[in-house]
């Protein structure tokens, strides 16, 4: 099933990596210890995922102490190795 889900996320991943969309969603915990960060997002159309609450990955760059549970924000992300990875966040107001 892993794989299934894994190669499902690497097809789609073209589509992502074409045209970037932007998700919003909820922090609900922040790990910076594992460069992680667990969100509440809305549908993503772009690889027909269902809303839901889940972990992502970070790419280094992005400022994880900035973000706090209860921050609303929306993010970009990429597709690496059957994982989403956040690439942009942005707080929203």
């Amino acid at each position: 099933m892993k794989k299934m889900i894994a190669v499902l996320l690497n097809v789609l991943a073209l589509q992502v990596v074409a045209n970037p969309e932007w998700i919003n969603g909820e922090v609900v915990r922040v790990d910076q210890a594992r460069n992680r960060i667990m969100l509440k997002h809305e549908y993503i159309p772009s690889i027909k995922m269902a809303p839901m609450t889940m972990p992502f990955g970070v790419v280094k760059e992005l400022p994880l102490d900035q973000y706090r549970p209860g921050d609303k924000v929306r993010f970009q992300f990429k597709v690496n190795d059957g994982t989403l990875d956040i690439t942009r966040m942005e707080k929203l107001k």
